[in-house]
């Protein structure tokens, strides 16, 4: 759905208006996406242009109207095999951006300070907030399907765990 149509010209909206120095956003290829990018944005700094990597998440359904204002994340990409997107630090990937579709709503997070927090917490959040599993068709001949597992954790708690990671909070 990240490819769709309307997807596209909203996401690249959004990426154009809020990442600092985007001059351009381009939907990645194939190749790219499985390393972690969908959409490539072109930034200039002071003497230099350089490409940032977003991956994105779209939601059909925006469950914050519902009381449900939660995030993704992918604990596991292959069921106790093979880590999750979200505490995969090898993954190509500056910024995750979520777009609920119905709303237009979107939230836009530094990967890297979210694999960090998400490495160190996903088992508690787990534990503590609803999960799914959901089984991925092959992508090709001979290839077989398999589960993948992610928890619905809500965007606040996100927030506040990279904010107590990351602020500068005095310790006592």
């Amino acid at each position: 759905m990240s490819a769709g149509v309307s997807a596209n010209a909203s996401v690249m909206e959004i990426l154009l208006e809020n990442i600092p120095g985007a001059i351009d956003a381009t939907a990645a290829n194939t190749r790219h996406d499985r390393q972690g990018t969908d959409w490539w944005v072109e930034v200039v700094g002071n003497e230099d242009r350089r490409r940032v990597s977003v991956d994105v998440k779209v939601r059909a359904e925006d469950f914050a109207r519902h009381g449900k204002d939660d995030l993704a994340l992918e604990t596991w990409s292959v069921l106790n095999e093979s880590p999750g997107w979200t505490r995969d630090p090898r993954k190509r990937t500056d910024y995750i951006l979520w777009v609920w579709m119905d709303t237009g709503r979107w939230c836009l997070v530094p990967f890297l300070m979210l694999c960090c927090v998400f490495t160190d917490k996903w088992q508690e959040w787990r534990g503590a907030y609803q999960r799914a599993v959901q089984k991925t068709l092959p992508r090709g001949p001979g290839e077989n399907g398999w589960h993948s597992e992610c928890v619905f954790v809500p965007r606040k708690v996100v927030w506040r765990s990279i904010y107590q990671r990351y602020g500068g909070e005095l310790l006592s």
